[in-house]
């Protein structure tokens, strides 16, 4: 016969998962855990916490079982603990623009109304890089391209965009992207190319969600 209290203990670690996503700094430091491993430390920094905060949210979301820890001498290296939390996370944020006006308001204002957000979807970008005629730029951090990054794409870190911009041509079509839709690096550094007379586009994807659509990465 059914053990209702052991069908209760599902719903119990279910909410358990719920409840370590109903936090926006662990929502954001999910996000950034998606574009590959980072130390607590790292994960603090980029979210504006202090680090003890950051270990703090760090050990609600190890024991919801949706991310791992592996100490390597002084730092703690954090990463999904599955494809499927990534997945997880990527089908939230999605919904998000469907039900949530707010969220669906901020995207069609500020993100999708740039002029130069590349209507391409994964496919075709794909079936392009075949061809290679163009340049595609990764603006993410050396850590996280080296963790994994779309094929044939350069890494020219965000926040060596301005320094490095000389190795870039500006003859040729260029695709840029970054952590995502609403990125706020992919929008200023596609911005700064445009302005800059680069024929850039931003695309409105990134290493997770290309991952997740079953295509290939590179990796160095």
């Amino acid at each position: 016969m059914l053990d209702k209290r052991k069908q209760a203990s599902i719903y119990q670690c279910l909410a358990n998962v719920g409840g370590a996503l109903s936090n926006p700094q662990r929502l954001k430091m999910l996000s950034l855990l998606c574009q590959g491993e980072k130390p607590i430390d790292e994960l603090a920094r980029l979210t504006g916490q202090s680090i003890a905060s950051a270990s703090a949210h760090v050990k609600v979301l190890r024991n919801s079982n949706l991310i791992a820890t592996e100490k390597r001498g002084r730092s703690m290296y954090c990463s999904v603990a599955d494809q499927q939390v990534a997945d997880l996370w990527l089908k939230m944020r999605d919904l998000g623009e469907v039900i949530v006006p707010e969220i669906r308001e901020v995207m069609r204002e500020e993100f999708d109304a740039d002029e130069s957000l590349s209507g391409m979807t994964m496919a075709e970008l794909n079936e392009k890089l075949e061809r290679g005629r163009f340049t595609l730029l990764d603006l993410r951090p050396t850590s996280e391209y080296d963790q994994g990054h779309l094929p044939k794409a350069r890494s020219v870190p965000f926040d060596e965009l301005a320094d490095l911009s000389g190795r870039l041509p500006k003859a040729s079509p260029m695709y840029v992207y970054c952590r995502g839709p609403f990125c706020a690096a992919a929008f200023a550094g596609n911005h700064w190319l445009v302005d800059n007379q680069f024929k850039s586009q931003r695309l409105r994807f990134s290493v997770p969600e290309w991952k997740a659509a079953g295509l290939p990465l590179e990796a160095n």
